[in-house]
């Protein structure tokens, strides 16, 4: 068992150093890992550990490689822009189709390069009265017209709607009313089929009467005011109106028209966007050179004066020594040879690099252009220009030393992580029990525990969530790579904080049992029986005495009923101040009763209260209660009666019981003292016959115990009843024993009895009677003497706690003790091991009478052959009180 206790304070000493590491190591590891990631970032083959040339990496090919798609792309969107001859186009149905573009009019909806230049420049305008109508003509074509100009032909009477139908008539609308209501149906795009339908729609005809179309709806509204027309057409719609579907190269619809010059315009937005990032890398703003050769037209684009960018057909005078690739692409084939040179220089791998078809397929996707040559170059590689590649470069040399190490301590860190876990999640909760064991102990709970799971989830997760979006919001907006790491610990440190207090939370209510008990759900879940077991208890409430419930529901209900209906006449009748008059008295009325209700009530309460106050003869007034209350009463009052019969019997019987112990003692005391003078007389006989000598020694024995339990009858009576007269004083109970245990010591000793005490240097002052006192020590050493085992200890203590003087004496009984400790101070009660001994049975019950008569508790404990006594007396704290003896007060034999 000490073992175990050593071992359950030893794993609770480890908790707080484990809950440190769980609340470190997580910090630790994301810090160091974010080191990594960074680094990882920067390092994106493991070769690039093993080289201190940033141009020798693959990181550097990746980003050259980025940089140089961008160019291109550069280059390509300012190639198309500088295309400014009148016969450019850019034909929607390319764009419909996904081909690529030609830059011609194949479809015969094609678009000026320049209108389309000039209008992706302009800034969007947008109008309600772009909306287009769809008019169906009786052929079956559709045909397409804006609502402006449709609102036109009706207001000038190109176009007309007849409202000459009988229906129209019949509800009074005239032409002019119906064509307002038309196109306010179609300004506002909702010309659904409710309006289709209607008659004056189908017959739109010209000014001269003849049907020109059957039908009219809405189709689109174009968020884009289109300020050019296509090539040989007024507008799209005049396209659209020209041409037929079924022969027309463009298969699209009206909206797949809209879309397409949308995507055009957009594509000049983009072309212009990339055209514009050249600026980024020129040779003021970039580390990279570059130079690029249309080779049919001969068109040079390049940020470089360098003398070798004018022909590219020939780059043999170029220094290898500098990062560089070099692309270039014809009609016939790709020149595979300087391609692979350009790329050896870098010294990387294939598999770590972008391939020579990656770099071919960049600059063919890039530009429009079949014959072609690029080459891009690294001048200088102190990379004198602040750019991301300088900014790369920095990393990599940073995070280069720093790469094996943070990674190290990563996997150290989440390691322990693990380890501490999973000790924590077997450990969490336990505490040691009385035994020492920790296994059988009850796990335990704290305030945190005892919430409800839900509650206690929410606790955690929203500031957790509200941490972390705090954190990643301050991370965003700092650029300065301490401030971000700072930040990120911080965040990382409180939501591991979160995540203990929650995680332990669960495993201590797992180990409880308490996860599902004490959850939100489960008493919803619980809360229709719950519903079902209070209508239950309902129910057996109206069950039982039914008449009077009735009657409280029934006058319930007719005055709500009666109050609510005065309330409605009230409301809704002209004799407002009648109906106010009867509700006024109504109300009066329920008040009036609820008063006589709580009238009864408090007299009930009264009378109650004086009748367990002792007053059993008082009686409730019935005359001024009703109905139940006054069948209360009557019970209330029948039963003073009865308590008042039994009171009254029961001091009858115990005055009978004192008179007759009395009475039985004197009469008894008389004969007996007789009998204790003529023994006495007997004995001053000289009388020779040995055998008379012990008859009479017998007799004079017997009759002084007679007298001792006659005397002890009527002290135990008078002792239970109350009817002793105390001598209250001040007594130093410590003085007291000692008396007591000087008058004991000589017979203590011959029943080979030692005394142990432990006793306090203080006095120990308590208010008693000290002849009383006396009676109850001197009853309890005559109790270990009489029943105690032989060559044994006897333990006395008297202890001072709380303002109270505590005095305990144990003793081992010479025979199993096989009665409960309870009857132990009942009259005439010794045991079975005990008949043999001249104990009457009243020591011990006239003791604890005595000790109840003085404000004491006097209690008993039986454990096996262990006879333990305690009695507590309230201490009386008195200056004048004199201190013990100081060679009588520790804990010696006596």
């Amino acid at each position: 068992m000490n073992k175990n206790k050593h071992t359950g304070k030893k794993r609770s000493f480890m908790r707080i150093p484990a809950l440190v590491l769980a609340l470190i190591l997580p910090v630790i590891m994301v810090f160091s890992a974010a080191l990594v990631i960074q680094a990882g970032i920067r390092i994106d083959s493991a070769e690039d550990l093993k080289t201190k040339d940033y141009f020798q990496t693959s990181a550097f090919a990746d980003s050259f490689y980025s940089k140089i798609s961008t160019i291109l792309s550069g280059i390509s969107a300012r190639e198309i822009l500088d295309k400014t001859s009148e016969d450019a186009y850019i034909d929607l149905g390319e764009l419909y189709n996904g081909d690529s573009l030609s830059f011609k009019n194949t479809s015969g909806l094609a678009y000026s390069f320049n209108d389309l230049k000039e209008w992706s420049s302009q800034t969007i305008h947008s109008n309600d009265n772009w909306i287009v109508l769809g008019l169906t003509t009786p052929e079956g074509e559709t045909k397409y017209m804006y609502y402006s100009d449709f609102k036109k032909a009706l207001e000038d009477g190109t176009l007309q709607l007849n409202a000459n139908s009988g229906a129209l008539k019949y509800e009074g609308i005239s032409q002019k009313d119906w064509t307002e209501r038309i196109l306010s149906s179609l300004s506002a795009e909702y010309a659904d089929g409710g309006i289709q339908s209607q008659e004056p729609l189908k017959n739109i005809t010209d000014k001269n009467g003849n049907v020109v179309y059957t039908d009219v709806a809405d189709m689109l509204t174009p968020i884009l005011e289109i300020p050019c027309a296509p090539e040989g057409y007024d507008s799209l719609l005049d396209y659209m109106n020209s041409t037929s579907s079924k022969t027309r190269n463009f298969k699209g619809n009206l909206n797949d028209a809209f879309e397409q010059l949308d995507n055009a315009r957009d594509l000049f937005s983009s072309w212009t966007e990339a055209a514009q990032t050249l600026e980024e890398y020129s040779s003021d703003n970039s580390n990279i050179h570059y130079a690029y050769t249309d080779n049919t037209s001969q068109k040079i684009f390049t940020n470089t004066d360098a003398a070798y960018t004018s022909d590219l057909t020939d780059i043999s005078g170029f220094s290898d020594k500098k990062p560089y690739v070099f692309l270039s692409v014809n009609e016939a084939a790709t020149d595979e040879k300087n391609a692979r040179n350009g790329l050896m220089n870098l010294n990387l791998s294939a598999a770590a690099t972008p391939s020579v078809g990656n770099w071919i397929d960049l600059l063919r996707n890039s530009t429009y252009d079949e014959n072609c040559s690029f080459l891009a170059w690294i001048d200088d590689t102190s990379l004198p220009v602040q750019d991301s590649i300088k900014t790369d470069r920095q990393h990599f040399l940073t995070y280069h030393t720093l790469f094996i190490p943070a990674a190290v301590i990563t996997a150290i860190s989440f390691l322990l992580f693990i380890i501490d876990f999973i000790w924590l999640t077997v450990h969490t909760g336990r505490r040691n029990s009385d035994s020492g064991n920790t296994d059988t102990a009850q796990p335990e709970l704290n305030f945190f525990d005892r919430i409800y799971t839900e509650a206690a989830a929410g606790l955690v997760c929203i500031p957790a969530l509200g941490v972390l979006t705090a954190g990643l919001s301050m991370q965003a907006s700092t650029y300065n790579l301490v401030s971000s790491l700072i930040i990120l610990g911080i965040t990382i440190f409180l939501i591991t904080c979160l995540f203990w207090i929650g995680y332990l939370s669960l495993i201590r209510r797992i180990k409880a049992r308490t996860l599902w008990k004490n959850s939100l759900l489960r008493k919803c879940l619980k809360l229709p029986r719950l519903c079902l077991c209070k209508a239950g208890k309902l129910i057996d409430f109206f069950s039982r005495n039914t008449i009077s419930r009735i009657r409280m529901v029934v006058g319930l209900g007719v005055f709500l009923f009666l109050e609510f209906f005065f309330s409605a006449l009230l409301a809704a009748s002209d004799g407002w101040f009648l109906m106010f008059l009867l509700l006024f008295l109504l109300d009066l009325g329920a008040l009036f009763c609820v008063y006589k209700i709580a009238l009864g009530r408090e007299l009930l309460l009264d009378g109650l209260k004086r009748i367990t106050d002792g007053e059993l003869t008082y009686k409730i007034p019935e005359k001024e209660l009703r109905g139940d209350q006054k069948a209360m009463a009557q019970y209330i009052n029948r039963i003073g009666d009865g308590l008042d019969a039994a009171v009254e019997k029961s001091l009858k019987d115990e005055r009978m019981k004192t008179e007759l112990i009395t009475n039985v003692s004197h009469d008894l005391k008389t004969p007996l003292t007789s009998i204790i003078n003529y023994i006495d007389l007997l004995k001053r006989l000289n009388l020779k016959d040995p055998e008379a000598l012990k008859y009479l020694e017998i007799l004079d024995s017997k009759a002084h115990r007679l007298k001792s339990l006659t005397e002890d009858v009527v002290e135990a009576s008078k002792a239970s009843s109350g009817n002793l007269s105390l001598e209250m004083t001040e007594l130093n109970f410590v003085e007291m024993f000692y008396q007591v245990m000087g008058e004991f010591e000589e017979r203590m000793e011959n029943r080979h009895l030692t005394l142990m005490t432990h006793l306090p240097d203080s006095p120990a002052m308590i208010y008693a009677d000290g002849r009383r006192m006396w009676r109850i020590l001197e009853n309890l050493f005559g109790n270990i003497l009489k029943y105690a085992m032989e060559n044994t200890r006897v333990y006395a203590e008297v202890l001072l706690e709380k303002d109270q003087v505590i005095f305990t004496l144990k003793n081992i009984s010479a025979q199993p003790l096989n009665i409960p400790a309870e009857e132990l101070t009942e009259r005439f009660i010794r045991g079975d091991v005990a008949r043999n001994t001249e104990g009457s049975g009243l020591g011990l019950s006239i003791a604890q009478s005595l000790t109840q008569l003085q404000g004491g508790t006097f209690k008993l404990y039986l454990d096996g052959d262990l006879f333990k006594v305690c009695l507590s007396f309230p201490q009386k704290i008195s200056p004048t009180a004199l201190s013990s003896p100081e060679d009588l007060h520790s804990e010696t034999p006596s």
